[in-house]
């Protein structure tokens, strides 16, 4: 637990966030692509290159300091980052890494001394924090390998067939290549996917819906993937053929069906129907009638629609 100094003098720097959090995120990216640079694989760099990783974080920063006396109001947002973190495969020795090059970066761009208070509270509130995110990750790592077919880390996959869905979009089932079965998952779950190759854009790694489901551990897994250009996996991807091998991450995600509502409404655009669709396979599987559900599919044109 944080004393009330750590809490007070932490929320005390909101208003400088809200100021500086773009700048201090900015840096922090750049010090620890710097310092590490294995570790570039994890994030998205497509995203560095329009700062939308960075402003993501600006604001996650400024919502965990207004939160910090507070944290179960941060429970929901804990569990989404930490289902991607798991499907990535970020590990508990990453944390003081990414800790170290956060409290330089707020240190540098508002011109801390050594030791001053705000650093001081920042490094115990972004070890609780990580401590946060290390217990539950090891949960979603402990279950994932404890399901029937399941598995930790990255395992390969090959692709047994290709069907192009629209101009820009196609869907790749994939089966274990040990031929064992994979494990289930809930309808609007995804999985990352990296290639395998030696240029380094195929270190990089991307989730997918999964664009199917069925009840148990499955034979198979479907994506279906919209190639975005520049997109350095959904490029590579989309040059792929029958019997070429990716690797999966096992499945994760929050954004699953409500099974408690007696009528379902699902509205998708694009390429967004896949989690959607998933969930739409489920409801039917579990009896839900013509009258319980409406699906609306928002397009550019009738070429487009999956």
């Amino acid at each position: 637990m944080l004393s009330d100094t750590t809490i007070s003098t932490v929320k005390s720097t909101v208003p400088l966030l809200e100021e500086h959090g773009l700048a201090i995120t900015q840096r922090f990216y750049e010090r620890l692509f710097e310092a590490t640079p294995d570790l570039k694989h994890i994030f998205n760099q497509a995203n560095q290159r329009d700062a939308s990783q960075s402003r993501a974080l600006a604001d996650a920063v400024v919502a965990y300091a207004s939160n910090i006396d507070n944290l179960e109001a941060l429970v929901p947002a804990v569990q989404r980052i930490a289902n991607k973190h798991a499907s990535i495969g970020v590990q508990s020795h990453h944390y003081p890494l990414v800790g170290a090059s956060l409290l330089q970066a707020i240190q540098e761009v508002l011109s801390l001394p050594d030791g001053h208070a705000a650093l001081v509270a920042w490094g115990e509130a972004y070890g609780l924090l990580a401590d946060i995110f290390v217990q539950t990750e090891s949960k979603l790592y402990s279950d994932s390998a404890a399901n029937d077919g399941g598995w930790e880390g990255f395992r390969a996959f090959k692709i047994t067939n290709i069907q192009r869905e629209t101009p820009e979009v196609k869907s790749f089932t994939v089966k274990a290549t040990d031929g064992l079965p994979a494990t289930g998952y809930a309808a609007g779950q995804y999985v990352a996917v990296k290639l395998l190759g030696k240029d380094e854009k195929f270190d990089q790694i991307r989730q997918y819906s999964l664009s199917t489901w069925g009840r148990g551990s499955q034979a198979s897994y479907r994506i279906t993937v919209k190639c975005e250009s520049p997109g350095h996996v959904s490029e590579g991807l989309h040059k792929y053929i029958v019997g070429d091998e990716l690797l999966l991450s096992a499945p994760y995600g929050e954004f699953t069906l409500n099974k408690k509502a007696s009528k379902q409404v699902f509205i998708s655009g694009g390429v967004g129907i896949t989690p959607l669709f998933s969930m739409l396979r489920e409801s039917i599987d579990a009896g839900a009638g013509q009258e319980q559900l409406c699906f609306i599919e928002c397009c550019r044109g009738d070429e487009h629609r999956i």
